[in-house]
């Protein structure tokens, strides 16, 4: 069917590479649960829990790549080439602190990271492993991520797919030699997941850097490194704090979720990381579209076109909302597939079915949620309600609920789950109504 749309165009030649990286990305996650899954359950619980770090690490990333956006695209839009590479330096400085912050974390204190998730011992034990290797790849991340987000602000998404894409292959590749010990290689389990992760990191960096020689538009100079801060560092920190606040708030909520789960027992523990991954699968799309439509909107919104960017958001969240219920049907559809392939303990397969509507109910409520905060409302700048938002649902609801129910009154593992992941639902009310108000309609680079 031929879509007449220029928007509609724009938008998928623009998501299709995001979807696809997120794609390989969230199968590379696939691969890793079925992998370990095949090692043991207490392998694939570690390694889990132990990725909360990262988890956490990486929404601090988002919101980093979130302000980038929101000014560089807006940039992009009044052809300002000189101000893009100017805020790429700005955002590194951020970007690598907060790396090595987490480095420095889970190398020097893993065991004492652990113990905020879980109490038992063998979790503990080989999620200190886990995470004491696994933090070099927090190094090679902190510049890899910027560079990559520079590339989707200025529309050259096939090029940061092409370098993820190689990097997830290579993860994927790498995990299977050292997990069973293929290629002459020795069986390392759980060291393996984390070497092969440093590896296809730092391969990852190198990729970045190669192509940075290529891509002129955004080659650093001296003049760059000189002009660098000043207003650039002023602006980002405006749009840019809140969204890195937001995601310490989302992060530091899961992360507190998570340890909720794993202080209820590993099968629950087990459940949840084989249901993050097809709930990731359920909304790849929906992400790919806030992502590209964030890019597409400060275009506009830094040309003042307010009427076209409105028109454009509209359209896009109709299609996020499509892609949404899409995910969901396949997901419910695929259900007798994933309970087949995972080995999980009995009561771990039985939490994982009474989980599968509620993921369900969440693939549909984030694809508008989600397309609205992350997308719609972070191209004009309106970074702050997000932070409002999810401190409100996830700290007042979410976590409150979660112990209570978990701890006070010692409810049923899966029924604690289900209840305190309804944040979705709490949360789309306060989503509607900021999108009709029309805050987020702004040009930020007057």
């Amino acid at each position: 069917m031929k879509i007449k749309d220029d928007f509609l165009k724009s938008l998928l030649f623009i998501t299709f590479p995001i979807v696809l990286q997120s794609l390989l990305t969230t199968a590379v996650g696939s691969a890793d649960v079925l992998m370990l899954s095949y090692v043991n359950q207490t392998s694939l619980s570690a390694v889990s829990l132990a990725n909360q770090v990262q988890f956490v690490l990486n929404l601090v990333y988002v919101g980093l790549r979130t302000g980038t956006t929101a000014m560089s695209s807006q940039y992009w839009g009044k052809n300002d080439t000189a101000s893009i590479r100017r805020l790429t330096l700005v955002v590194l400085r951020f970007s690598m602190g907060v790396s090595l912050f987490f480095f420095v974390l889970a190398f020097c204190m893993p065991r004492q990271l652990m113990h905020i998730f879980t109490s038992e011992p063998d979790l503990i034990t080989t999620g200190a492993e886990y995470l004491r290797i696994i933090a070099f790849s927090y190094l090679f991340m902190g510049v890899s991520q910027i560079y990559l987000c520079i590339l989707k602000s200025i529309q050259q998404v096939g090029r940061s797919a092409a370098i993820g894409s190689v990097t997830l292959a290579a993860n994927v590749i790498l995990n299977a030699v050292f997990i069973f010990g293929l290629l002459g290689f020795p069986k390392l389990g759980v060291t393996g997941v984390a070497i092969a992760t440093v590896i296809s990191r730092a391969a990852e960096l190198c990729l970045c850097g190669l192509d940075s020689g290529i891509i002129k538009k955004i080659r650093l100079s001296w003049e760059d490194f000189h002009d660098a801060g000043g207003i650039f560092s002023r602006n980002f920190l405006k749009y840019s704090l809140p969204v890195t606040a937001e995601g310490f708030v989302w992060g530091g909520a899961t992360a507190v979720l998570s340890a909720i789960m794993g202080h209820l027992g590993s099968d629950i523990v087990a459940a949840n990381s084989v249901a993050s991954v097809v709930q990731g699968l359920a909304t790849v799309v929906c992400f790919g579209f806030a992502e590209g439509g964030a890019v597409l909107l400060g275009k506009e919104l830094g040309r003042s076109n307010y009427s076209k960017a409105q028109k454009d958001a509209s359209k896009l969240m109709k299609a996020a909302l499509i892609s949404g219920l899409a995910g969901a049907v396949v997901m419910l559809l695929l259900k007798p597939v994933v309970t087949d392939i995972v080995r999980l303990s009995p009561q771990a397969l039985l939490d994982l079915n009474s989980m599968y509507l509620l993921l369900a109910l969440n693939a549909v409520l984030a694809s508008f949620t989600n397309t609205a905060i992350c997308g719609i409302f972070c191209a004009g700048g309106d970074t702050r309600f997000g932070l409002y938002c999810d401190f409100l649902v996830m700290w007042g609801y979410s976590v409150l609920i979660g112990l209570f129910l978990g701890f006070v009154w010692k409810l049923p593992p899966v029924t604690v789950y289900i209840i305190m992941n309804l944040h979705e639902l709490v949360k789309t009310p306060f989503v509607l109504k900021h999108y009709k108000g029309k805050k987020w309609l702004k040009n930020i680079t007057i």
